[in-house]
């Protein structure tokens, strides 16, 4: 990989909202008090719950 271009990602700065800051700030905490299911646990019941569906 390129290493000039790993160094110009680097160097890119977003702007965001302050309504974007407190949703950050307040996912954060959440994540930080457990309050998150794993993308895996997530997956595997969306399964479930599509197979039953079917039925």
């Amino acid at each position: 990989m390129d290493s000039n271009f790993i160094n110009a990602s680097e160097k890119k700065l977003f702007k965001i909202s302050n309504n974007q800051k407190t949703a950050i700030l307040a996912s954060r905490i959440e994540i930080e008090n457990g309050n998150f299911h794993k993308n895996e646990d997530v997956i595997s019941e969306m399964r479930e719950w599509l197979k039953n569906k079917k039925m």
